[in-house]
């Protein structure tokens, strides 16, 4: 056999498959698409490359199915030119940011819940925590249990939460 038909072995040696390439490129079309699901306030936070922030702004005016999948493709095709793991490793701050933001509605949910509820322990550490007036809380934790006890929409649960929402982000920000 001559070189041509075994072809030169330098040429292949550290060169990614074909498969790979494909998975590589396949990668970076799902990385594409999690972008696209980004608000535009998030997407602004991340630094993009001009061309991807353009092809993304695109894809949002796009409304035919078969147009929105090229647009995806093409979106694969700009992230071929940039580094994918910062955008990686910022997209999964954002996933963390999300998962903490949900973690702690769950938390003040549950608080409110319990005051609703006329828990003495929780209005006890909610005023020692966010030092909140314990008159306010108990009256809006009375009418809260009421407005629930009556099916009524609960207007002063909302308060409550509202409340609770704003004394836990004032905790978590720093001064």
């Amino acid at each position: 056999m001559t070189d041509f038909e075994r072809g030169n072995e330098e040429d292949w040696v550290g060169r990614p498959s074909k498969s790979q390439r494909k998975r590589d490129m396949v990668a970076l079309q799902e990385l594409g698409e999690s972008l696209i699901e980004l608000a535009p306030e998030q997407l602004g936070r991340l630094d993009l490359h001009e061309d991807l922030v353009e092809a993304i702004r695109f894809f949002h005016t796009l409304k035919d199915k078969e147009a929105k999948r090229r647009q995806q493709q093409f979106i694969g095709t700009v992230m071929r030119k940039i580094d994918p793991v910062p955008l990686r490793e910022a997209l999964e701050e954002l996933d963390q940011l999300r998962f903490q933001q949900a973690e702690a509605f769950h938390q003040i949910e549950i608080w409110r819940d319990a005051l609703v509820d006329g828990d003495a322990e929780v209005l006890t550490e909610l005023v020692g925590r966010f030092g909140l007036d314990p008159q306010q809380l108990r009256q809006l934790s009375r009418l809260a249990a009421v407005e629930k006890a009556a099916g009524k929409p609960s207007k002063n649960g909302r308060a409550l939460f509202r409340l609770l929402r704003q004394s836990f982000e004032r905790e978590q920000t720093p001064d």
